[in-house]
């Protein structure tokens, strides 16, 4: 057996510039940054939504901007992911389950490995990125659409009165109609989506 070894400088250039571009980059999957409308900072990190030690966003604690759906959301999936006992809302993480769930990894891997592919062709990294990240967000929202325990509770679906201990009286809820667990506008439920970061 004969084996050609090729010297090409100039795919070589190509192959160091892709895989360095590709070492740069990350994939976030998440409620991105921009969600909120403000500059990305260090408490916008995607996956610090997750952990039960994180520190949330200042935007989020604070409600967001005014005008601004995006800081809403955030505080609603911290929310979500703590739980509230003053809410009466139990713990339903979302954003780390869904990536560990196997059928997810798999998708993100394998969009990974084209993303090394593509590096070392020379080629550009990013479409294959890209598909990584989707695969995330949709494995966020199909993780959703699989009914996270617990159900909702009789109140939240068909409404009803409860009492409003601060205000020291009853206060009537009109229910959503469905027991889906973290949906209910749809708001957050299409928010998921991933950011590349260069």
């Amino acid at each position: 057996m004969r084996i050609t070894i090729h010297n090409d400088p100039d795919m070589l250039e190509k192959r160091l510039r892709a895989l360095q571009k590709l070492k740069n980059t990350t994939v976030k999957v998440g409620l991105p940054a921009s969600s909120i409308g403000a500059t990305p900072h260090r408490g916008d990190r995607l996956f610090r939504m997750t952990s039960p030690s994180a520190k949330l966003p200042p935007q989020a604690v604070a409600g967001g901007s005014p005008g601004k759906a995006g800081g809403r959301l955030h505080f609603i999936l911290a929310v979500q992911e703590r739980g509230s006992p003053l809410m009466h809302i139990p713990s339903r993480p979302v954003i780390t389950p869904a990536l560990r769930r196997p059928e997810t990894r798999q998708q993100m891997a394998e969009a990974m490995k084209d993303a090394v592919r593509a590096a070392w062709e020379g080629e550009d990294p990013r479409p294959a990125m890209e598909a990584a990240g989707q695969a995330g967000a949709d494995g966020i929202r199909a993780y959703i659409d699989s009914h996270i325990p617990p159900p909702n509770s009789p109140a939240t679906v068909n409404g009803g009165w409860i009492y409003n201990r601060k205000a020291k009286k009853g206060v009537y809820i009109p229910g959503k109609g469905f027991d889906k667990p973290l949906f209910d506008t749809g708001a957050l439920y299409n928010a998921f989506d991933y950011e590349i970061e260069e």
